[in-house]
């Protein structure tokens, strides 16, 4: 839905100077440098910052050429380390030091671009938010170098994280005016007229009106955009009669500006930026019915943070419902004080049972990964009622509780025969699985149920299959996947139909859909893109309850979620169940080299 905006070229940047005669002699001290470089990066990548500290502080002593590449990366990797260790103020100073003479200096013009980025991360980390958000927006609206853009995606969408959590109505005007793009222009504005009507200020919403109109007659403006203001004019007319429908819904994410490491965005903005796509989606379709969100990060050192945080959130904006967080030991947390305010919570990816045991309060999208396997076993038994069931899981934990799930629920259905075997992959564990499955050799299982995410696991699995020739007449898949290669690699070498279980989809988007997140493909096209969907279907679960009828009492709401029937969203199908815990999940079946969705 954000539009991302046209590239501005950056001020002209000198040449780097050549290398000084007197340097160019000094080759094995060069290499030596570079060796510790790459050894300070690789224990910053460890997370051992103490000790990558003191490499990238020894070369930037011991290099005595101000304009040597090798002094200008060590002094960014000194303040991105700085910055991990919660001294943003010294990492401050460290990139202020290095941007101080960029051309005079020779610096590359990448260096520059990632050094403004990594200064608007510790200025927000030190407490200046707004003034983060300028620098942020300031390298976003830039001309990335060759192979920068990804910076400059993730730059501006830093500056719309913060301007939707985090700036008033005025400091969200102040970015407006240094705008470019329509587009841009048009997504602030909008966000301030909403920042308008969410604290009641009917004046200054109608006062902005004007300047809407005159931008949505901009020839340049994206259609989705157009659409946006348009919906503006219908708003007001709601506001005049007094049919403004406000439901305020929290957002309790862990929201995370950091410097940039080459990384995807965090789990939580991503999250974030489903649920506003949504949230500009549903104005569009209906102005009237105002959802006003706000937004509370759990990303905060100390015990019981996400608690703490909820209660502030329930206390403060008063939601009739909180969305979040995303991790389960922060939702446990977090569902005390949810049930002790009494405030509807849903999880969105969340998955341990203590979020949702003797707590009517509190709702997982996510099935826990026992359910997962219970979901997996129940989609077998539609088809057929298996005499012999195998079920080998890789040892952790979630592993362990998906082939339970699973096992239990074809028990409880009268399965006679299932075996079952937890799997490293070690010698040990080698030997008790083939033990465990050599009583079957030369006979297919019934079913087969692999709950795995290492693909060397997986292959020392089917091996182990192979060497006692047996394999199954329907193979389930595991849920947790992300690598597609795993299809065919179970597709040829096990016979029978192969169907697959997991929340990882490949989906093509079209209309509607596809033009509000093309531009957010930074957060959804990708191995994580769930995430992102997650958060979309959160919401669009959410506004489609909302909107059967005006539900004001949160007991309501949460009495409303527990009977809701089935609701199909764009990413899985919802219906709560086993404890208000969802009981749905895609189901994918490999189909002559294809993928489809068959759930």
């Amino acid at each position: 839905m954000l539009a991302l905006l046209l590239a501005t070229p950056l001020p002209a940047v000198a040449e780097p100077a050549a290398i000084p005669a007197a340097a160019a002699t000094s080759r094995p001290v060069q290499q030596n440098t570079a060796a510790q470089l790459a050894q300070g990066k690789a224990l910053f990548t460890g997370r051992q910052y103490d000790e990558a500290k003191k490499v990238f502080e020894q070369i930037a002593i011991n290099t005595t050429d101000p304009k040597a590449k090798i002094l200008h990366t060590a002094r960014l990797w000194l303040a991105k380390t700085l910055f991990m260790q919660g001294k943003a103020e010294e990492a401050v100073s460290q990139l202020e030091i290095l941007l101080k003479n960029p051309a005079d200096d020779g610096l590359e013009p990448a260096t520059i671009y990632e050094a403004h980025f990594d200064l608007a991360a510790c200025r927000f980390a030190g407490g200046k938010t707004m003034q983060a958000a300028r620098d942020y927006f300031i390298v976003g609206q830039s001309a990335a170098p060759a192979g920068m853009e990804k910076v400059r995606d993730m730059a501006l969408a830093n500056t719309r994280l913060l301007v939707c959590t985090m700036l008033n109505a005025d400091e969200t005007a102040e970015l407006e005016r240094m705008a470019k793009h329509p587009d841009m222009q048009a997504f602030l504005l909008n966000e301030r007229l909403q920042k308008h009507l969410r604290g009641s200020n009917t004046e200054a919403f109608r006062n902005a009106l004007p300047g809407a109109a005159a931008l949505q007659a901009t020839p340049s403006l994206s259609p989705v955009f157009r659409e946006l203001l348009a919906s503006l004019k219908e708003q007001e007319k709601a506001v005049a009669a007094g049919k403004m429908n406000e439901q305020r819904i929290g957002i309790l994410l862990p929201l995370e500006f950091t410097v940039y490491q080459r990384t995807p965005a965090p789990p939580g903005n991503r999250v974030f930026f489903g649920i506003y796509s949504r949230v500009l989606q549903q104005q569009i379709m209906y102005p009237s019915h105002l959802l006003s969100i706000a937004t509370a990060s759990t990303v905060r050192n100390g015990k019981n943070a996400a608690g703490d945080a909820a209660g502030k959130l329930a206390s403060s904006h008063k939601p009739a419902v909180i969305v979040g967080p995303l991790f389960s030991g922060e939702a446990a947390e977090a569902a005390h004080a949810a049930k002790r305010e009494k405030v509807p919570m849903i999880t969105p990816t969340a998955t341990d049972s203590r979020i949702t045991e003797n707590n009517p309060w509190c709702f997982q999208l996510n099935p826990n990964h026992e359910e997962r396997g219970r979901i997996a076993a129940r989609e077998l038994l539609k088809t057929a009622k298996p005499a012999t069931a195998l079920a080998i899981a890789g040892k952790k934990t979630i592993l362990e509780e998906m082939a339970k799930g699973f096992l239990d629920e074809l028990k409880h259905a009268g399965t006679k025969t299932v075996v079952y075997s937890p799997f490293s992959g070690s010698a040990a564990d080698s030997a008790a699985t083939a033990k465990a499955i050599g009583r079957f050799a030369g006979k297919p299982f019934d079913a087969l149920y692999l709950p795995m995410d290492d693909p060397a696991l997986i292959d020392k699995t089917l091996a182990l299959l192979e060497a006692a020739k047996t394999g199954s007449r329907r193979f389930l898949g595991s849920g947790v996947w992300d690598d597609t290669k795993i299809y065919s690699r179970f597709k040829s070498r096990l016979p029978g139909d192969l169907v697959f279980f997991s929340d990882y989809y490949p989906e093509n988007l079209s209309g509607k859909a596809a033009e509000m997140a093309r531009s957010q493909r930074l957060f959804w096209n990708s191995p994580l893109s769930p995430y992102f969907w997650y958060g979309y279907d959160t919401l669009d679960y959410l506004a489609n309850l909302l909107l059967l009828k005006p539900l004001k009492q949160k007991e309501t709401i949460a009495g409303a979620l527990r009977e809701a029937p089935v609701f199909k969203a764009h990413y899985i199908s919802y219906l709560f169940g086993g404890g208000n815990v969802n009981r749905y999940m895609n189901v994918l079946r490999y189909d002559n080299n294809s993928i489809r969705r068959i759930r």
